[in-house]
């Protein structure tokens, strides 16, 4: 079978993907340059970015206050507008991020005992799970930051019973991946993000009395990070309902599908 390239629509979907780089650019860039970020935040940064650019791409972010102000304050049509956000996920995430915490750990040991090595690690543990100690943490986290050299170095080694699988491939930074065996998301049901909107509303009074004059507060509940711990969205829920914020948005992170709750 014989398939043909069209040359144009490929050039134009470059064209398309480069000029949304540069506009999503244009909403994060100036408050990267101005905060001195960690991973997680400048993770946040992003998200919120790429919500902006698909609701409006005239919104800039001006500021990351700190609690118990919104986490975000955005700009839009010269109105200021407060932003919080949340990730909804389920009852046993703890589970989840024990595992991920520790392998973040690993991570950073890998750069700082292998400097100039780049590698992306995909990492897989026994049942999904890892009860340990904050004592056993740091010593756990440089074996498994061996483990990935020895495994990129094609070494003969025996990993431990905790960790069923590594492998690497050549990366442009240093990245390590949990790769969950049953990673699949629950639905999202109306009754759960329901819950979660009426946590948030129970801050809304602290918003308001932020010095700056806020002419509306939003609020954008983040879901779908491909992981056991997030859900996914029922298209055949109903997820529309009433609200203290003055809207409220329903993000799946991995496509960024946008549905406005309110």
């Amino acid at each position: 079978m014989n398939f043909k390239i069209d040359i144009e629509q490929f050039k134009k979907q470059i064209e398309a993907f480069k000029k949304e780089s540069v506009e999503l650019g244009n909403v994060i860039n100036p408050i990267l340059d101005n905060f001195d970020l960690n991973k997680q935040e400048t993770l946040e940064i992003c998200q919120i970015g790429k919500f902006a650019y698909k609701i409006d791409c005239d919104i800039r972010i001006v500021d990351k206050p700190q609690p118990p102000k919104p986490d975000f304050i955005i700009e839009l049509n010269d109105n200021l507008i407060g932003l919080e956000h949340t990730q909804i996920l389920t009852e046993d995430a703890q589970r989840y991020f024990r595992v991920k915490t520790l392998l973040d750990y690993a991570e950073q040991i890998f750069e700082q005992k292998y400097p100039n090595i780049n590698v992306h690690a995909t990492i897989s543990v026994q049942n999904d799970e890892w009860n340990y100690s904050q004592r056993e943490k740091p010593k756990l986290a440089e074996k498994i930051a061996d483990y990935v050299q020895w495994t990129r170095l094609e070494k003969d080694f025996e990993l431990p019973e905790k960790i069923t699988n590594i492998k690497t491939t050549r990366h442009s930074q240093v990245s390590f991946s949990y790769k969950e065996k049953n990673w699949q998301a629950e639905y999202l049901t109306r009754e759960r993000l329901k819950l979660e909107i009426e946590k948030k509303e129970s801050k809304i009074l602290g918003y308001k009395k932020s010095e700056k004059q806020l002419t509306e507060l939003w609020l954008i509940l983040l879901i779908g990070s491909l992981s056991s711990v997030s859900y996914e969205l029922n298209e055949s829920e109903n997820y529309e309902m009433e609200s203290e914020f003055d809207r409220v948005y329903l993000m799946a992170d991995f496509d960024a599908k946008i549905l406005r709750v309110k």
